[in-house]
């Protein structure tokens, strides 16, 4: 039976995404209509300012037209986004996502993508980033490099797109993936409250398990790889 998640999704609703916003949304509407019964989820947006939903909902039609009210501005404060998601699943029990999409680089944050790897690792946040190339002002927008990293370090995914068609199946497929996943567990020998590597291996020839890369060996966590 799937664990139930609490998942922060975040958009990018900058300039450079202002063609692009409409299929955006529809397409993190995908995702949120398959979260099961269980799961809950609040939805934000990031540009200049970074907003949030007031409240976690598992009710399908409320969060759905909080993605609908999103609002637009300029620049990118993807970390700071990061960071406000990691401060909204402080104390929740339970698998903890974010879900974070964005189409450029980080432009004004306050924070840097090494302490939200920090910060993710230590709180036990996978993240999974989507990431699209597209086109604004005869430029070309590049999704930040650190969304693989980030995604990497925690066990989450990370797609970059080039079709503005892909993004309603990536936001689908990351629904799938977060209901087929296993938690394994395990008691490190030495709780000495530093950093250790991890790495999971399967069996079958070709395969490679998406999961978390490092953890925490401290005493007030359950240590383990999702």
């Amino acid at each position: 039976k799937p664990q139930p998640i609490s998942v922060v999704v975040m958009l990018d609703t900058s300039g450079s995404m202002t063609l692009t916003i409409d299929l955006l949304k529809r397409a993190a509407e995908q995702f949120l209509i398959r979260l099961l019964p269980d799961d809950k989820a609040k939805v934000g947006a990031f540009n200049d300012k970074v907003q949030i939903s007031a409240r976690y909902s598992n009710n399908r039609d409320q969060l759905i037209s909080a993605v609908k009210d999103l609002d637009y501005g300029n620049g990118t404060r993807l970390w700071d986004a990061v960071a406000m998601s990691l401060d909204e699943l402080k104390g929740i029990d339970g698998r903890k996502v974010i879900l974070v999409f964005t189409d450029g680089d980080d432009t004004s944050s306050k924070v840097g993508l090494g302490s939200m790897i920090d910060r993710a690792r230590a709180e036990e946040v996978m993240v999974y980033a989507i990431g699209l190339e597209s086109q604004f002002m005869n430029q070309r927008t590049k999704p930040d490099g650190g969304l693989r990293k980030i995604a990497d370090e925690t066990g989450g995914g990370y797609f970059e797109l080039k079709k503005t068609a892909d993004l309603a199946p990536t936001f689908t497929k990351v629904a799938s993936e977060l209901h087929s996943q296993y938690v394994i567990g395990f008691s490190p020998a030495h709780l000495d409250n530093r950093v250790h590597k991890l790495m999971v291996k399967v069996k079958p020839a070709g395969l490679t398990a998406r999961a978390r890369k490092s953890y925490v060996a401290s005493a007030d966590k359950i240590t383990g790889s999702q």
